[in-house]
């Protein structure tokens, strides 16, 4: 099981552990093995670092550029033995590439309107048309 998990940049802490904090510790539980893909932005990707980096050594995190905007810290934590996959061009080639590696996917989009389509709509559709598991509540 490979889980990519991602959303909204301005997501709430409340709104984080409501919709993505049990269903981790879930897949933590149940599969020793499950790899999870994360990438760099803030919000989300950040807020579930900070929740893996004690628990997984099993993350890979994806980033445009040389070098992530975040990353946590490596001192005593599992991140040390985390990978991390760069040279991206954009958030948007970024988040095709991780959709394509994964089997599973936790997300949830909080930002999307019927003017506006969000990067997070956009990756959530782009995973159920690849067939991924929705693993979101």
């Amino acid at each position: 099981m490979q889980v990519y998990i991602f959303g909204n940049g301005n997501i709430s802490f409340d709104d984080f552990r409501k919709h993505y904090e049990e269903p981790i510790k879930r897949i933590l539980e149940s599969d020793n093995d499950a790899g999870f893909l994360l990438c760099d932005f803030r919000g989300t990707d950040t807020l579930a670092m900070e929740l893996l980096k004690s628990k997984t050594s099993n993350v890979t995190v994806f980033h445009v550029g040389e070098k992530p905007r975040y990353f946590p810290d490596k001192f005593k934590t599992k991140a040390r033995g985390w990978k991390v996959v760069g040279g991206f061009e954009s958030d948007e080639q970024r988040d095709i590439e991780v959709a394509k590696l994964c089997t599973h996917f936790l997300a949830k989009d909080f930002n999307s309107d019927e003017k506006r389509k969000s990067g997070t709509l956009k990756s959530i559709e782009f995973c159920i048309e690849l067939g991924r598991v929705n693993l979101s509540i």
